[in-house]
C-alpha cells in the first residue's frame, strides 16, 4: 500500500465517496433531475477509478487506452450535469427537446475521437508515458479540436450550475447556504481541469483529486437537506399551473402596459393568440373599456365575436428585490353572471315590492271586511284568508329587509345592543302573548352589521312566539373574552329536526323544505356576518351566535 501513489489513492477514494452518495440519496432517485444526477455520479466514479488505476499502469498501449477513457469522462460528465440541472429545476419540456438531445453528439464525437486517437491525433500529439512519484502519467499536446471538446465539457458544467444555483437561491433563505455550496462545487475539478489543460503544476491531472471537495459540498446540501425532497420542480410546475391552468384570465404588463405573458384563458377572452399580443399593449387588444395599467376596476367591461362579458378587474405590483416596479399581475373575474343574478334579483324586489305588497294588501282589506259581515264557518273562512295574508305581507317585508341589507363582511360598525334588541323586543311585544326577557350589559356595544343583526335577533324571538303559545323567551349576551355570545332561549318544545336538517344541508327540496323564511334568514345573515350558529333543542330551544365586542360594562337589566 505504501508504493501506491498518493494521487492514486486520492481517485479511489473520490470514486468511493461518489458511491456512498449515490447510496445516501437512493430513496430520492425517482424525483426530478434524479436519474441524471445518478448518471453525474457514476459517471465521476468512472474517472476517477479508472484514473486511479491508469496511475498504476505502466504498459503504454493499457495507459493511454485509460487515458482516452478519462477524456470521455471528462466530455459526458458536463452533459448529464446539464440534463441534471434541466430535470431538477423543472425544465422537463428542455430536456426532452431535441436540441438536447442532439447536443449529446458532443461528447459521443468527443468519445470516439479519443478512443481512436492513437490513428488519428485530433485531440492530442506526442503522447509520451512516463514514471512519476504520482504515478504512471502521460505527457502530450493538447490540440485545437481537444482544446474545443474541454472547453465545451466546462460549458456545460458551467451552465448546469448556473441553473441549480439561480433556481435554488430564488427559494430564498430557506436553502441559501446549500445553494451556495451546489455553485461552489464545480469550482475545485473545473480549476483542476484547466491547470491541466494550461500545463499549469504538476504534469498529473489532479481533477480527480479535486472530486473530493465536490462531493462533499454536493453530500452537504443534498443529504444535509431535503433539497432532494422539495425541489424547484414542484415549484415552477406550480407557478406554471398557477398561470395556464386556471379558468380565470391573467396577463403580465409591463409598467407601460405591454403584455409580457398572458394564459390560455387571457387568450380566449381577448380573441387572440398569446404570440400576437406579447409586448403589444394590453389596451389595444381589449374592445371594450379602456385598461389602464395599475388601476383596478370592479365592472370592467370586455368585448369579442359581437358579445360583451364584464370583469372585475384587480392589479398587483411585480418588483424585483430591491422594490423597483417591474409591471403588474392583472386578473380579470369574470362576473357577467354575478351582475344578471343581481339584475333579476332587483327586478324581483320590486315586483314583491310593489306588485305583490299592493295585490296582498287589496285582499287583506276585502278580508277585513268579509269576516266583519259574514257569520258561522264563513266569517272564519274570511279569518283565515286575512291571517294568509298578513303571512304573505310579513314574508314580502322580510325579503325586502334582505335586499336592503349589506353582503360585505367588512361592512362592520359598532352597535348598541341592548338598544337594538329592546326596539326589536318592544315591538314584538306588542304583537304577540308571551313574555320577553332581555339579559343584556346596559353598555355593550358589538362590532356588526346593525341590519343582519337585527333580522337574527327578530326572526330567533319571533319564531318562537309563533310556535309556542305565551312562551317565555330570554335574550341573553354574554361576553366572552372579545366576543359576545348573543342567545335567544324559549321553552317549547324545540325545532323539528327537519328544520334544522334543511339549513345543515344549505338547501330546500320538494320533500324537505322549511315551514317558513325566518330560521333561513338567521342562517344567511350569521354566515354573512361570519358568526357561527348554534343550536341546542334538548330543553326548549336556545340559538345562539357570537359576535365581536367593541366594549362592554358588567350592568344588567332586563324589559
Amino acid at each position: 500500500m505504501a508504493d501506491v501513489p498518493w494521487v492514486a489513492l486520492g481517485s479511489f477514494a473520490s470514486g468511493v465517496g461518489s458511491l456512498y452518495l449515490l447510496a445516501q440519496l437512493r430513496e430520492h432517485w425517482a424525483k426530478p433531475g434524479a436519474k441524471w444526477f445518478v448518471a453525474t455520479i457514476g459517471t465521476i466514479t468512472v474517472w476517477s477509478t479508472v484514473y486511479g488505476t491508469a496511475l498504476l499502469v505502466s504498459e503504454p498501449s493499457r495507459r493511454l487506452a485509460l487515458e482516452a477513457v478519462t477524456w470521455a469522462c471528462l466530455s459526458w460528465l458536463g452533459y448529464v450535469f446539464v440534463g441534471f440541472a434541466l430535470g431538477y429545476t423543472g425544465r422537463r419540456a428542455t430536456l426532452e427537446s431535441a436540441l438536447f438531445r442532439g447536443l449529446a453528439l458532443v461528447p459521443a464525437a468527443v468519445t470516439v475521437l479519443a478512443l481512436s486517437n492513437g490513428r488519428a491525433g485530433l485531440l492530442w500529439t506526442e503522447a509520451m508515458v512516463s514514471r512519476t512519484t504520482a504515478g504512471t502519467v502521460v505527457n502530450y499536446t493538447i490540440q485545437p479540436l481537444g482544446y474545443l471538446a474541454i472547453f465545451a465539457a466546462m460549458l456545460f458544467v458551467v451552465f448546469g450550475t448556473m441553473l441549480v444555483f439561480d433556481t435554488v437561491l430564488s427559494y430564498g433563505p430557506l436553502y441559501r447556504r446549500e445553494a451556495i455550496a451546489v455553485g461552489l462545487s464545480p469550482i475545485p475539478p473545473g480549476l483542476a481541469v484547466l491547470a491541466w489543460a494550461l500545463d499549469i503544476g504538476p504534469a498529473v491531472n489532479l481533477t480527480t483529486l479535486a472530486f473530493l471537495p465536490h462531493l462533499a459540498l454536493d453530500a452537504y446540501a443534498f443529504l444535509g437537506s431535503d433539497m432532494f425532497e422539495f425541489h424547484p420542480a414542484t415549484r415552477r410546475a406550480g407557478e406554471r399551473a398557477a398561470i395556464d391552468d386556471i379558468a380565470t384570465p391573467v396577463a403580465i404588463v409591463d409598467v407601460a402596459g405591454r403584455v409580457v405573458n398572458c394564459n390560455p384563458a387571457a387568450e380566449v377572452m381577448l380573441g387572440v393568440a398569446k404570440r400576437s399580443v406579447l409586448t403589444e399593449p394590453l389596451d389595444e387588444h381589449v374592445e371594450g373599456d379602456r385598461f389602464v395599467p395599475g388601476e383596478d376596476d370592479d365592472r370592467f367591461g370586455v368585448a369579442n365575436g359581437g358579445r360583451r362579458r364584464e370583469y372585475k378587474l384587480q392589479q398587483t405590483e411585480l418588483t424585483d428585490g430591491g422594490g423597483s416596479q417591474l409591471g403588474y399581475t392583472v386578473v380579470f373575474q369574470d362576473i357577467t353572471d354575478e351582475i344578471r343574478r343581481e339584475r333579476r334579483l332587483e327586478v324581483l324586489n320590486r315586483f314583491l315590492r310593489h306588485n305583490v305588497r299592493n295585490e296582498s294588501v287589496v285582499i287583506q282589506a276585502r278580508a277585513e271586511l268579509l269576516a266583519e259581515t259574514l257569520d258561522g264557518d264563513e266569517a272564519d273562512h274570511a279569518a283565515t284568508i286575512e291571517r294568509a295574508v298578513d303571512r304573505l305581507v310579513a314574508s314580502g317585508d322580510k325579503a325586502r329587509t334582505l335586499s336592503a341589507a349589506s353582503t360585505d363582511e367588512t361592512d362592520l360598525e359598532p352597535v348598541a345592543l341592548r338598544e337594538l334588541v329592546a326596539d326589536i323586543v318592544d315591538r314584538l311585544a306588542d304583537e304577540y302573548e308571551g313574555s320577553i326577557t332581555v339579559e343584556v350589559p346596559a353598555d355593550l356595544t358589538v362590532e356588526s352589521q346593525p341590519v343582519l343583526l337585527g333580522v337574527i335577533v327578530e326572526n330567533l324571538v319571533e319564531n318562537a312566539l309563533q310556535h309556542v303559545p305565551e312562551a317565555n323567551v330570554t335574550v341573553r349576551a354574554v361576553v366572552d373574552g372579545d366576543e359576545v355570545a348573543l342567545s335567544v332561549t324559549d321553552d317549547g318544545p324545540g325545532i323539528p329536526d327537519h328544520e334544522l336538517g334543511v339549513l345543515e344541508r344549505g338547501e330546500e327540496t320538494a320533500l324537505s323544505h322549511g315551514s317558513g323564511m325566518g330560521l333561513w334568514l338567521v342562517s344567511w345573515a350569521a354566515t354573512t356576518l361570519g358568526a357561527d350558529l348554534g343550536f341546542e333543542t334538548s330543553d326548549g330551544t336556545t340559538v345562539t351566535v357570537g359576535v365581536p365586542v367593541v366594549a362592554a360594562q358588567d350592568a344588567t337589566g332586563a324589559v
